[in-house]
C-alpha cells in the first residue's frame, strides 16, 4: 500500500504490524514540515478518526493512503469564503451602477467600476490557483460544483473584455447592458455555487 504525504510517497506492506510503522511516519513527516493532520483519505474514503482501528479492519484492501494536511486546507477555505462574501456583496451593488451609467454617470460610478473590474480580476485569478491544486476534490465540499463554478467564472473573461472596451470608449449605455445582463446573472450563477463551497454554506447571510 502506498502513503502518499505532502508530495512524498512510500510503500508498506498490507500487513497489521505495519500500520505503527504507518501513523509514525505520518506524524514524523508532519512534525518536520510543520504541518497539522487533517484527516486521511484511505481508497477514496474520508477517514476523520480511529486511524489505527479503520487501517486494522481495511489492512488486506489498502492500496492508497492520503494523508490531508492544514496546509491548503484552510487556505482553499479562506479563500472561498472571501470570494462568496465578495460576490454576494457584489450583486447587490450592480443594479444600483448599471442604474448609475444609465442616467448620468459620475466619478463615483466610474470608481465603483473599477473596483469591480478589479474584483473580478481578483475572483479570476484565485479561482485559476485554486483550480491547479493536486488532488484539488480532497480539499473541497464538492467537486462538481467547483467544476460548475469554474466554468461560470470563465465566462466573465469574454464580458470583461467588452466592458473593458466600452469604459475605453466612454459608452455608458452599453456598460449598464453589460453590468446588468452579462455580468449580473454571472455573479449569480457565482454565488449559488460558493453557497455550496464555502465552509459557511452561507449561514452568516441575513
Amino acid at each position: 500500500m502506498k502513503l502518499i504525504i505532502n508530495g512524498k510517497t512510500m510503500e508498506f506492506k498490507n500487513n497489521v504490524n505495519e500500520i505503527e510503522h504507518v501513523l509514525k511516519e505520518i506524524e514524523q513527516v508532519l512534525d518536520q514540515d510543520n504541518l497539522r493532520l487533517s484527516h486521511l483519505v484511505i481508497n477514496g474514503v474520508a477517514v476523520y478518526q480511529n486511524y489505527g482501528s479503520y487501517l486494522s479492519e481495511q489492512i488486506e484492501s489498502i492500496t492508497e493512503i492520503d494523508v490531508i494536511t492544514l496546509k491548503l486546507k484552510p487556505l482553499v477555505e479562506e479563500t472561498l469564503e472571501t470570494s462568496f462574501d465578495y460576490i454576494r456583496n457584489a450583486v447587490d451593488l450592480l443594479k444600483p451602477l448599471a442604474e448609475s451609467f444609465y442616467q448620468s454617470s459620475g466619478q463615483d460610478a466610474w470608481n465603483q467600476l473599477a473596483d469591480l473590474c478589479e474584483g473580478i480580476g481578483w475572483l479570476l485569478e484565485t479561482m485559476s490557483r485554486i483550480d491547479q491544486i493536486d488532488q484539488l476534490h480532497l480539499y473541497l465540499l464538492n467537486y462538481d460544483i467547483w467544476n460548475e463554478y469554474v466554468q461560470t467564472m470563465k465566462g466573465l473573461t469574454v464580458q470583461i473584455k467588452e466592458l473593458e472596451q466600452a469604459m475605453a470608449n466612454r459608452d455608458d449605455v452599453l456598460i449598464g447592458d453589460l453590468i446588468l445582463y452579462e455580468i449580473l446573472p454571472v455573479l449569480e450563477t457565482a454565488e449559488e455555487n460558493l453557497r455550496f463551497l464555502a465552509p459557511s454554506g452561507g449561514k452568516h447571510v441575513s
